[in-house]
């Protein structure tokens, strides 16, 4: 009997491998080169493609390790093992935003491949660090049946390197986002984007530091709301472009006007 677990990662490998194809066909690949995994005729753009390839590789793989242990089912362990009782259940545990984010950043490195390579490397980097959290989160829950243990073996563990790295991989994107932002605006939407970015933030800081008692859970999700409406600006304004500086002469007086402006 096929579990969930397997239907999951067997639907995700099936539209990896469309996608795949599909990459490959509107590419320039052949009429064999796609389905035949290059093996004959070309795929096209290689690098879309393979990226295709290899998620589906790895839904595969996961499918088949669902399937292989039961999705970690209580009894199918204790027939497997051999007892007469099922080994005890993992705790059940609260939500997680992980998957948001890494729905973020697999879609910012998507589009990033078309648009501009900054947009590239912070959606890279947004995996990267979503990667290491996910799976020390993932560890901590399963330490033990106590929530507050496992919290606090978490912490032990990954803060003294987790408030520097992403405190600094943070700071970097919302810089590259902000500075897009301000590339693709004219001298003066400029100065206004980042006198109000940071009239916003210094509000928001004295705000919260002068109410210490406001709920963690509404400081995290506004911080949350910010950093996304801050990624999302730098995505839309990278897709649509810098605007181009002209000088004038051989003076060092410049001028500004928008690629799709007429000259």
């Amino acid at each position: 009997m096929l579990t969930t677990g397997f239907k999951l990662w067997f639907g995700v490998f099936t539209a990896a491998v469309g996608a795949a194809v599909f990459a490959g066909y509107t590419s320039g690949g052949d009429e064999t080169g796609p389905l035949s995994l290059a093996w004959k005729g070309a795929v096209g753009n290689h690098f879309s493609y393979g990226l295709f390839v290899t998620a589906a590789a790895v839904a595969l793989a996961l499918a088949i390790f669902s399937v292989a242990f039961r999705d970690g089912d209580a009894e199918a362990a204790a027939e497997l093992l051999g007892t007469d009782e099922a080994p005890p259940a993992q705790r059940p545990v609260g939500g997680s935003w992980w998957p948001v984010f890494a729905a973020l950043g697999v879609g910012a490195t998507a589009v990033g491949v078309v648009v501009h390579p900054a947009v590239f490397v912070t959606g890279i980097c947004i995996v990267a660090a979503v990667a290491v959290e996910w799976t020390m989160t993932n560890w901590s829950e399963k330490v033990s049946g106590d929530a507050a243990h496992n919290a606090a073996q978490r912490e032990k563990l990954v803060r003294p390197v987790e408030i520097p790295v992403l405190g600094t991989l943070g700071v970097g994107v919302l810089v590259l986002a902000v500075s897009r932002v301000l590339l693709a605006s004219s001298v003066d939407g400029a100065v206004l984007v980042a006198t109000v970015v940071g009239v916003v933030i210094f509000g928001g800081a004295i705000f919260i530091s002068r109410n210490p008692s406001l709920p963690r859970g509404l400081v995290q999700g506004v911080l949350l709301l910010g950093f996304l409406a801050v990624i999302v600006a730098g995505i839309v304004t990278a897709a649509t472009g810098e605007r181009e500086f002209h000088h004038k002469g051989g003076g060092g007086h410049a001028t500004e006007t928008h690629a799709g402006d007429g000259h």
